[in-house]
């Protein structure tokens, strides 16, 4: 088959999850051979149904495939506008969309009618649509951390160290972390490593921050939002990885951890079920702090947790989520 071109319209280089994902998937795409462009999806402002129409035909280059990367709070609502003027304006191109959320029908319905194909990352997601998806797991980097000493060291941490990882908001179960650690781990730093989208703190935060002060007075560390060289440093001086994400339908911030190939503990939903060997997971708050009892004090069960990870990470490396992506792409052409 000749050389693929394909076009990605998604928010890039912003603080946005679907961002990094997107900055991962391209170049390795790139790797595989592709000639990739990037089309902007704006992240925040206002969005019109004159800016999707404008979107969808003139922005996009002449392409083999134009793959979209989609979430309910990028189009608010705008779908309709968009997939009907860009199917009249492709013609017989294939469109392939990857959906990063489920539960909201009637976008439901529009994307998968205008879309030829429609990628989802775990069998969580699949099963809560009606209609045929593909599943290509989100990509995982493989990557080494900063010596656990140094990085500590270079944090100003000293013992035992669990980090939350990730943008934060209300349903990642922040104030658990905060009460599990205060209350039950008088001993470890509690290290909560990520900010927000937009500004250095929202008042959801300044609001953690208070109960951080009454509950763990001195035990939890802010990092706010963190550059990507800054990571290997904040994963190196992790003893234990914590994901309380209470509801998902998959986690870049989780799949860092485990790409960094820290130990996790991480709560049973189910897109940590499918993860199984790459991680530990909890139920109930009993089961929370057992869990971080154990990992703590036991450095081989930490190891084993840890191997897994690495494993899950290789498994499902760029290169090799960008190649089941070419094969897609060459069945739909």
């Amino acid at each position: 088959m000749s050389k693929i071109s394909v076009a990605i319209v998604t928010p890039i280089f912003c603080r946005c999850g679907i961002s990094t994902y997107s900055e991962a998937l391209a170049p390795a795409l790139s790797q595989q051979d592709a000639d990739v462009y990037i089309v902007r999806l704006k992240r925040l402002g206002q969005k019109s149904i004159q800016y999707f129409e404008t979107l969808a035909t003139r922005r996009i280059p002449k392409v083999d495939i134009v793959h979209i990367q989609h979430e309910y709070g990028l189009y608010r609502g705008g779908e309709g506008a968009f997939y009907s003027r860009l199917r009249q304006s492709l013609g017989s191109t294939p469109i392939v969309t990857t959906m990063h959320g489920v539960a909201s029908p009637i976008p439901d319905e529009i994307v998968f009618n205008n879309s030829d194909a429609v990628i989802v990352h775990n069998e969580f997601c699949r099963e809560r649509f009606i209609h045929d998806c593909e599943v290509i797991p989100h990509g995982v980097h493989p990557s080494e951390t900063v010596p656990m000493k140094e990085a500590k060291e270079k944090l100003g941490l000293d013992g035992p160290v669990v980090t939350v990882f990730g943008f934060i908001g209300p349903y990642k179960g922040y104030e658990e972390a905060i009460r599990t650690i205060g209350l039950e781990f008088p001993d470890v730093t509690l290290l909560a490593a990520g900010g927000w989208h937009v500004d250095l703190e929202t008042t959801y935060i300044q609001r953690l921050k208070m109960v951080a002060d009454q509950i763990a007075p001195g035990q939890v560390k802010w990092t706010g939002w963190m550059d990507r060289e800054e990571l290997p440093t904040i994963f190196g001086a992790s003893d234990v990885m914590l994901y309380c994400n209470r509801y998902g339908t998959e986690s870049g911030s989780l799949l860092t951890s485990i790409g960094y190939g820290r130990c996790v503990l991480a709560r049973a939903i189910p897109l940590v079920r499918e993860k199984e060997g790459a991680l530990k997971t909890f139920k109930t708050d009993a089961d929370l702090i057992l869990g971080l009892e154990e990992l703590l004090q036991n450095p081989e069960l930490r190891h084993k947790y840890e191997e897994g990870a690495r494993k899950y990470a290789e498994a499902n490396s760029w290169d090799r989520i960008a190649e089941k992506h070419m094969n897609l792409y060459g069945e739909l052409l």
